[in-house]
């Protein structure tokens, strides 16, 4: 499956509130590196991306690796619409299964993976 990718943002409430669609999709959250390189670090779906990313910032963030890294790193992160929930479930399995992210504490719900270009 295709999907169109943002730019890649810095995570920051800034950010998100003048560039992230409310509209459902997935995203990555990455950690940038001295190299100048990224490192993703968590991905996840959304019915509101930009909803679901602010309380990504917020203090009540129950996931405490996301936490850790938001707070302690440059994050950046980017996004891609999809407004079927297979569709997202899918791409979601497809981008863990790519990426393994350290952050995710568990497999996304998605039965089959759904390959997609990936943003970088």
């Amino acid at each position: 499956m295709n999907t169109t990718w943002s730019n890649v943002w810095v995570l920051n409430s800034d950010s998100i509130l003048r560039l992230t669609p409310k509209s459902s999709g997935v995203y990555i959250i990455w950690v940038s590196l001295k190299s100048g390189g990224l490192n993703c670090r968590y991905v996840g779906q959304a019915m509101n991306l930009e909803e679901r990313l602010l309380s990504h910032l917020s203090s009540a963030e129950s996931n405490s690796c996301l936490k850790e890294n938001t707070s302690q790193y440059v994050c950046k992160y980017c996004t891609a619409e999809v407004p079927r929930q297979n569709d997202r479930d899918g791409i979601e399995l497809f981008l863990y299964q790519h990426y393994n992210p350290r952050c995710n504490n568990i497999t996304p719900p998605g039965t089959t993976p759904i390959p997609v270009n990936l943003p970088l």
